[in-house]
């Protein structure tokens, strides 16, 4: 049993940020989604209020664990308190690409210790009606902490780009067909003389409604609740949190007039970052249906130059990303209690 361990419970939306946080998170590797004026905005604009454990033992913090409080009926606003009823889900916020937990390296074997802390401390202090945790974004060596009973099943793959020698050598790698696609991609957006494409940060190459309107738009295409559409990413509140950042890469084309016609935005990490988002208006409104092609052989080109392991490119459209280069990881979802 790991020594003198301790949980403390914040709420993003009604306590103020811990003096350590910014030190922890950057020790932890976390990515901006992490920082607390991001993750108060992603609450402030979701349906679920988030529940953050930091676990330390005698020499300092050593685990994170992040928690959607999940009410049975989703509210329009999330209040500074927790519902009575409901359950936790275990997930990074606003990603759906990595675990929501971070354990440091010196407490691996106390991984089950640091977990049964965090559920007597998360049923303190969310009240005896929130039960249950869903752990999402699970790997087969996880089976050796989650607890007991639980139920579990595979969920969509997550897909990931090991860095190529060069973008070169990243065609080389491709199909014939998909490797004369991207070409013929490359060559149209060059001579397109009405598209401009700007990289930066948000606010500088778009505008926080902007690039919400935007994710809106591709998010829309999943079945989506009028909530979700407004939450996270979608909503301007949280892509105001993260304007100006540099932590935060936006690639943006528009036309000529000004128009936004696509954006994408990347969470950057010295090695593995991801690419979060993606929204593009329809060829019937302007839009180019090449862009999403020309946009992956950037973020290829980018990973080479800054000398990254890879790129996590998220979950959705596994074929197309496999096509494109990517191997997909297994992932499964659990239920314990």
């Amino acid at each position: 049993m790991t020594e003198g361990l301790t949980v403390r419970l914040h709420n993003p939306v009604a306590d103020p940020e811990p003096a350590d946080w910014a030190a922890l998170r950057r020790r932890a590797g976390l990515r901006a989604n992490w920082a607390w004026p991001v993750m108060r905005a992603g609450v402030r604009s979701g349906a679920d209020p988030l529940l953050l454990a930091v676990l330390s033992d005698a020499e300092g913090p050593v685990g994170l664990v992040a928690a959607s409080v999940v009410p049975p009926r989703r509210r329009e606003a999330v209040s500074g308190r927790w519902p009575r009823l409901g359950y936790l889900h275990v997930q990074a916020p606003q990603s759906s690409a990595l675990p929501g937990w971070w354990l440091a390296p010196s407490a691996a074997e106390e991984r089950r210790d640091l977990v049964r802390a965090f559920r007597r401390a998360a049923r303190r202090g969310t009240g005896p009606g929130v039960r249950g945790l869903l752990w999402r974004q699970l790997g087969a060596a996880d089976d050796a902490w989650l607890p007991r009973p639980r139920y579990a099943r595979r969920t969509e793959p997550l897909a990931v780009l090991d860095a190529p020698a060069s973008v070169d050598a990243w065609l080389a790698g491709l199909g014939t067909k998909r490797r004369a696609s991207v070409r013929r991609t490359q060559r149209l957006v060059a001579r397109d003389p009405d598209l401009q494409i700007r990289a930066g940060t948000v606010g500088d190459v778009a505008s926080p409604a902007e690039l919400a309107h935007l994710t809106r738009l591709n998010f829309a295409k999943h079945e989506a609740s009028a909530l979700e559409l407004r939450s996270g990413p979608r909503s301007t509140l949280w892509q105001e949190a993260v304007a100006g950042r540099d932590d935060v890469h936006v690639v943006a084309y528009r036309d000529n007039a000004g128009l936004l016609l696509g954006a994408a935005m990347v969470l950057d990490h010295p090695t593995w970052p991801i690419w979060l988002s993606w929204g593009a208006l329809p060829a019937e409104e302007g839009g180019r249906r090449h862009l999403y092609f020309d946009l992956f052989r950037r973020l290829v080109e980018r990973v080479v130059e800054r000398r990254a392991a890879g790129m996590i490119l998220g979950k959705g459209m596994p074929e197309l990303k496999m096509d494109l280069g990517a191997r997909l990881l297994p992932q499964r979802a659990a239920v314990t209690f």
